[in-house]
């Protein structure tokens, strides 16, 4: 095996086509990263002029001239081959070293075993245990995982239509989707040019759930790098329809109202029957006059959320955004990602990766929060094999684990 250097089409070219593939392995990513000390190298191992393994590195040299590498997401290899990884890292070592490297940290984008969205194991599906032995038959060390989540929820789009997926929407999703589209919200896309509004939702975010909240820099940079590859979308609603809507949607209870009338005294119901449905009518107006009197007190045109979308070839990334506190009672955000999984599925994507959850054994997860609500998707709980460590200078161990948080990890990014 010959292991180069590929310029940035070389590597996208085997990358984005790659079913291991991710947004972070990536020349987008490597663009964004780079500054600062930070440099993205793009290595692959070719065999008869044919790439077997490749992977983005991104290194952070010290103030002493050491430098500290990552492979985010990576590598993109088969795993399988024990004898491939082997060489292919003992290539990427030799790589390494001459750029004055002293450490080497990956966290493979591959899962473990198939779970449900329960995050129980399917019997008969995929099972990647051999991963870990063949890493560290590679000299890989596992270690704790700190720089990423190893949890994630996501949706298989394989062969599927909207019907398909939003039958395994729980029931509280479904009847949240139905009714939001009753009242008129909509998905459009964000004028990137308010995004401070943006920023507003995100901050507020951090204060929920106690997160690092990277500037606004960082934001504009990685719209920036990536291109035509990020979306940014908000659910929104136009005051004068949703009110519109709520009226149709009473008129509509008092015509079922009239025909229940009728059905009873031609004694085509009984008495108890006709009762309980006179009291869930009467809920339903009520509800429906108290939203109307909500949305009549608010302006014209509302955005409710904002949330950012990365898409690669294989998959749509939710990966950051939030709901207006004022607006978190409507559930907009049931409509926002509904749509998204609609557009991911007409643009032939394979995943929709709702993204992370926090490690779902842990009974003290700081995201159960946001685990509960994305399961309600019924996508699926991806446990992703995590992070191992490749030891080049013993001497440098401890502080490359000790700073790698600080330096390279994509939730502290300082820019």
């Amino acid at each position: 095996m010959e292991l180069r250097e590929l310029t940035k089409k070389e590597f996208d070219g085997y990358a984005l086509n790659h079913p291991l593939g991710s947004f972070q392995q990536t020349s987008s990513w490597g663009r964004f990263m780079e500054g600062d000390k930070f440099h993205a190298y793009y290595v692959g191992g070719v065999v008869k002029e044919k790439i077997v393994g490749a992977s983005l590195l991104l290194s952070y040299e010290r103030k002493k001239g050491e430098r500290i590498f990552y492979a985010p997401r990576g590598f993109l290899i088969d795993y399988k081959n024990e004898e491939l990884l082997k060489e292919f890292t003992e290539e990427v070592k030799k790589f390494i070293v001459e750029k004055h490297g002293v450490f080497l940290k990956i966290d493979p984008y591959i899962l473990v075993r198939d779970r449900d969205s329960d995050g129980n194991i399917i019997d008969g599906g995929v099972n990647n245990d051999f991963v870990e032995v063949n890493l560290c038959h590679a000299n890989f060390i596992r270690v704790n995982d700190r720089i990423q989540s190893k949890w994630l929820s996501r949706i298989n789009l394989k062969d599927k239509n909207i019907d398909n997926v939003f039958k395994n929407f729980s029931p509280k999703a479904r009847q949240t989707v139905r009714r939001n589209e009753r009242l008129g919200f909509k998905v459009r896309d964000f004028d990137f040019k308010y995004i401070d509004k943006f920023m507003d939702i995100i901050n507020e975010e951090s204060k929920k759930y106690n997160t690092v909240v990277p500037t606004r820099t960082f934001y504009e940079d990685l719209k920036r790098t990536f291109d035509g590859n990020i979306q940014f979308k908000e659910v929104y609603f136009k005051k004068d329809e949703v009110i519109s809507n709520i009226d149709k949607m009473i008129l509509d209870v008092n015509k079922e109202k009239e025909v229940r009338i009728n059905n009873y005294h031609n004694s085509k119901m009984t008495e108890e029957y006709f009762i309980d449905k006179e009291l869930e009518d009467e809920e339903d107006i009520k509800r429906l006059e108290s939203l109307k009197e909500y949305f009549s007190k608010c302006s014209d045109d509302v955005s409710m959320g904002i949330y950012m979308f990365i898409t690669t070839s294989n998959e749509v990334v939710a990966l950051n955004g939030g709901i207006v506190d004022e607006f978190n009672k409507l559930d907009a955000s049931y409509t926002l990602h509904y749509e998204m999984i609609k557009y991911a599925i007409d643009n032939g994507y394979k995943y929709y990766n709702l993204y992370e959850i926090g490690d779902i054994t842990d009974s003290n997860n700081k995201l159960k929060n946001s685990y509960n609500y994305k399961k309600n998707f019924g996508g699926e709980v991806v446990e992703l094999v995590g992070e191992y460590d490749l030891v080049i200078n013993p001497k440098y161990t401890d502080m490359a684990r000790k700073y790698f948080p600080e330096y390279l990890g994509v939730k502290t990014i300082f820019k």
